[in-house]
């Protein structure tokens, strides 16, 4: 379990609290624009690594679980508790990520960033 907490410390992107990730994403997003289309498309192809390895990590906290905790009683309701806060911060950051490509998809694609994602250059 301290294993997978620290993947997912490394992980978590360093933006500070959940209310500033609209803003820095879009800063982050201004600036790569500034740059030209070439980091306009590495800044959403990290943001699609990022997403993806959020789900490699999903994928093994769900594994961690299949297999069960062992012990007392109080130590296996414990462990249960730490998975659901891991699964929790873990969520809300991919969901973040997953909501901005969806978002920049949507609109009319000038440049792709993957088979499935576009995004619009403002």
């Amino acid at each position: 379990l301290e294993k997978m907490r620290q993947l997912i410390a490394d992980w978590q992107s360093k933006w500070g609290a959940e209310s500033t990730w609209p803003k820095k994403f879009y800063e982050q997003l201004k600036y790569a624009q500034g740059r030209g289309r070439h980091a306009t498309d590495t800044f959403f192809l990290q943001c699609e690594a990022h997403v993806e390895d959020g789900r490699r990590l999903l994928w093994l906290l769900r594994s961690m679980t299949h297999k069960g905790f062992r012990g007392m009683l109080h130590r296996v309701v414990d462990s249960y508790k730490q998975v659901f806060d891991l699964l929790t911060s873990l969520l809300i950051e991919l969901r973040f990520f997953e909501v901005k490509l969806d978002e920049y998809a949507l609109i009319s694609p000038l440049s792709q960033i993957s088979k499935s994602r576009y995004y619009f250059t403002v």
